[in-house]
């Protein structure tokens, strides 16, 4: 079943024991800026379970202009790429393509019309796909095809809501980019002979991609950075020391300056910033290996982090407040999978989607307060054509126009509305703010008598699975040619 739980944790006796004697221990080691020591939990946090009934890998969320969550992910055991969004009242889920037993490395994001998009590596033919939901449907296209290809996916839209890709070409060890012109795909190589790696992508607001990576190539194991700057590809090394770069997320400032996190396997998580001369590279939270990291950027420039660490299993998350880095636990139910995934809605509160590979759920965390308010009643009135119907007449259609009080005709389920509780439209289309519906004429007449003030019912879902009816009365007569 699908559940949704608000606050408490699921946590096992062994883990609570391991809480305690790390809590006793002492405070986390501050990193070079003094940070205070990371809080063990928050209230602040609220958990959820947005599925549990199979095992979940390489969550990707983005939120839409309501600040709700659409998040993707796969389910291990039927292979499907799975997308669930929050209505405001209950989570939607469907499944979008079969993409095999494997990480699909998909990476979701939300246009300017709250339409989601997402760019997944297909394991069953080793293709990089293409997604996006259309209305109630979803439009999927293969993007690039060419050998093993579509490993470590990552999207961003920009400002056209032009899709922008980014992934792995695993045959010729390339890192690949794809933007759509508005006719096909254009596909190029940013940069070669990369082998391992973790790529990110941003898009600024001149809609030029920025792209981060990790080279695990033996032995360079290094962050890298690459931006197109609207003539060619500029490729450098950002960090260098040790065994640096792996899992990067990168975002973008204010002034389109790129930001990174990611992880060093011996100092832990690391932030490194571009300043527009120079970049800068600290340690953020030096407690173990941190991977699954995800960055953003607040409105005043701040950078939020969501990450894993490797020593304890934990899902932590690391906030810059203008003069020090405030780190704490999110979740500690042990083993939290292999990715998180970081968005802040425009009142600053970050929102996290997650995978928990001990009690096998889908789940997400967020300071916003979700309760679903007391939302405004929205009915539907139906206004039915002819109103006097001739059950003589020979004509074709009867037709039933919707108009929607407190809602959007758009929200509505074609798929589910029966007129008489007998038969569905066979024609529909969306005039501005009326559904327009056309049932077969002599079909309708044999649900009605003869009588000066006959209902007639229009019934139906909308999109979040509530049902609604409307009712119209017209005259039905029966007069000889």
């Amino acid at each position: 079943m699908k559940v949704w739980m608000l606050g408490g944790m699921r946590i096992p006796l062994l883990l609570v024991v391991f809480l305690v004697a790390f809590t006793l221990a002492g405070p986390v080691p501050s990193n070079e800026r003094g940070r205070p020591e990371a809080e063990m939990s928050s209230s602040d946090w609220h958990i959820h379970v947005v599925e549990n009934e199979s095992d979940y890998i390489w969550s990707s969320l983005a939120l839409d202009s309501m600040g709700y969550p659409h998040i993707c992910y796969l389910e291990w055991y039927n292979t499907s790429l799975t997308y669930a969004a929050w209505t405001g009242f209950t989570w939607m889920i469907e499944i979008i393509d079969n993409v095999g037993r494997t990480n699909p490395w998909n990476s979701i994001a939300v246009d300017s019309k709250d339409n989601p998009h997402v760019a997944y590596f297909d394991r069953t033919n080793y293709d990089l796909k293409y997604a996006r939901r259309i209305g109630t449907n979803w439009s999927i296209e293969t993007v690039d095809s060419e050998g093993d290809v579509g490993w470590r996916a990552s999207l961003a839209l920009d400002a056209s809501d032009r899709p922008h890709i980014s992934y792995h070409d695993i045959t010729n060890e390339d890192l690949k980019y794809s933007t759509w012109t508005g006719s096909n795909w254009s596909i190029e190589i940013v940069d070669s002979h990369i082998r391992h790696p973790s790529i990110s992508i941003a898009v600024d607001s001149k809609g030029y991609p920025h792209i981060g990576y990790y080279d695990g190539r033996h032995p360079i194991y290094d962050l890298k950075y690459a931006m197109w700057t609207g003539a060619n590809w500029s490729l450098e090394t950002v960090d260098s020391e040790g065994y640096v770069g792996s899992d990067v997320s990168i975002a973008l400032d204010a002034n389109d300056h790129p930001g990174l996190s990611y992880g060093d396997r011996t100092k832990g998580l690391k932030f490194a910033k571009w300043t527009g001369l120079n970049w800068t590279i600290e340690v953020v939270d030096s407690q173990g290996s941190a991977w699954g990291t995800s960055l953003a950027f607040d409105d005043q420039d701040d950078p939020h982090i969501a990450y894993f660490v490797k020593a304890n299993f934990f899902l932590w998350y690391a906030e810059w407040n203008g003069s020090s880095w405030m780190i704490e636990v999110v979740d500690t139910v042990g083993d939290l999978g292999d990715r998180a995934s970081l968005a802040l809605d425009d009142d600053g509160n970050p929102h996290i989607s997650y995978n928990d590979d001990v009690d096998f759920d889908q789940k997400y965390a967020t300071k916003a307060d979700l309760i679903p308010p007391e939302p405004e009643e929205r009915s539907v009135s139906v206004d039915i054509d002819p109103d006097t119907l001739n059950l003589k007449s020979k004509g074709r259609w009867i037709t039933a126009y919707l108009s929607a009080e407190n809602a959007s005709v758009h929200d509505i389920n074609v798929s589910t509305i029966l007129l008489q509780d007998a038969f569905a439209p066979e024609r529909w289309d969306h005039q501005d703010d009326v559904l327009m519906l056309k049932f077969n004429r002599q079909e309708f007449k044999d649900t009605v008598q003869v009588g000066e003030s006959v209902s007639v019912k229009i019934a139906g879902k909308w999109e979040d699975g509530a049902a609604f009816e409307a009712y119209d009365s017209i005259r039905v007569i029966e007069r000889g040619k």
